[in-house]
Formats: C-alpha cells, structure tokens, sequence
C-alpha cells in the first residue's frame, strides 16, 4: 500500500503528541522512513523486531540471572541476525531508516541502538539511549550497576574508561567525558538526532528537498 508523503506526516504529528518510550520507539523511527519510503509495510518491520525478541526470549530458561538474558539479546541480535555497523558507507541515508536497517542488518550507531532498545523492553530490561557527542551507545541498568553496549561494534560493552578514551579519539582530545555526557536521553531526543543526521546525510548527497524535509520534522518532535 502506498502511502502519501502528507499522511505520513500527520502520522508522526498523531505520534509525537503522545509519550514516546522505548516501547514505541522503533515505531516512530519508522514513521520517519514512511515519510520518504511511501511503500514500506511498518507493522512488518515491527513484527520483524518482535520476532527478535521473541526468539531472544526462547533462549531464557525461568530464573536465571539477568545478565544472561542480555547474552540471549546478543546472540539473537548480533550472531543469529548479523546486525553490524556500516563502516564502509557511513553516510549512506539507508543506514538512517529503521525499515533499511532491518531489511540490510546494517545501520549507524543510533539506529542500531533503536532495535536494540525495542527487544532490550520486549525482554523486560530497563534500558536508555546515551547520545554521546559523535556516537550512540545503549546503558543498561541492573540492580546493583550498569552496563554501556555498543551496538554498532557487535554489542561490545564499555567500560566508562573506554568511554572517555573513545570521546578523546574522536575529538582529537577536544573531549573529555563528563557524567553529562552518560545520561539517559528521551525518546523525543533520539528521534531528533535520527532526523538530524538524515538532514545531514541528504545534504551531503546533494538532496535539499530531503534535507529541508527531515527539518522540517525535527522541529515537529521537538514542540
């Protein structure tokens, strides 16, 4: 079915005038893709997270620690699946929209992290996006502390040492992590910053009606 460009639009306003949680964030990144990608089946790629989780959650046995369920989310999502980071084309606005990430198992730092949350509250974790200047991880929380993953580079955890040593890589040592910096973001937030590298992406590719576009709609999330 195809959708219209406007009727996509009023779909993300209808979205965004309500409470945007991890639960419902990958539907909102979707929203995002409907608008450019009239033809995409968003319950389809809904279904397909949700098959993720469930499959992430067959491997639970009743009563083990926490932790291993995280271990379950992994192999589902990084061993079975193969989601990886797109180190060859960073830029590529595929990598930006949910629908093509899904599809491709492949994505940027932020997107990745948006499946991961959707099966991360599907399996009953208390999780937050961390939109670290230049990257985005996913915090953990546990009972008694917190763990940082990083889903573009296959789920590997931080330390918060690590953390601030890839801060300074990225910066040319112009950053130094402040506990600012690890705070857990909105979903609104995230979805922003979604919107603010498709800007980006489409500018870089020689698309102003995208880019304006994509503006467009960030000011939209941010009202």
């Amino acid at each position: 079915m195809l959708i219209h460009p406007a009727e996509a639009r009023r779909q993300l306003r209808e979205y965004a005038d309500g409470e945007i949680t991890n639960e419902n964030l990958a539907h909102g990144a979707l929203l995002i893709s409907l608008e450019d990608n009239p033809r995409i089946d968003v319950e389809a790629s809904l279904a397909a997270l949700d098959d993720l989780a469930a499959r992430a959650e067959r491997r639970c046995v009743r009563g083990e620690p926490l932790v291993f369920r995280l271990g379950h989310l992994y192999a589902e999502m990084f061993d079975v699946d193969g989601y990886q980071g797109d180190t060859a084309n960073y830029y590529d606005p595929r990598n930006a929209y949910l629908d093509e990430v899904i599809e491709r198992k492949i994505g940027i730092p932020i997107t990745l992290s948006i499946v991961f949350l959707h099966v991360a509250a599907k399996l009953g974790f208390t999780a937050f996006g961390v939109g670290l200047p230049g990257h985005y991880i996913v915090k953990v929380q546990f009972e008694l502390n917190e763990v940082y993953v990083d889903p573009f580079h296959g789920g590997t955890t931080l330390t918060t040492a690590e953390i601030a040593d890839l801060l300074r890589h990225m910066s040319g040592g112009a950053t130094q992590l402040s506990p600012e910096h690890l705070r857990a973001w909105t979903g609104r937030e995230t979805l922003v910053r979604v919107l603010g590298n498709l800007q980006s992406m489409w500018t870089r590719n020689g698309d102003p009606r995208k880019a304006q576009a994509a503006r467009e709609r960030m000011e939209l999330l941010a009202e």
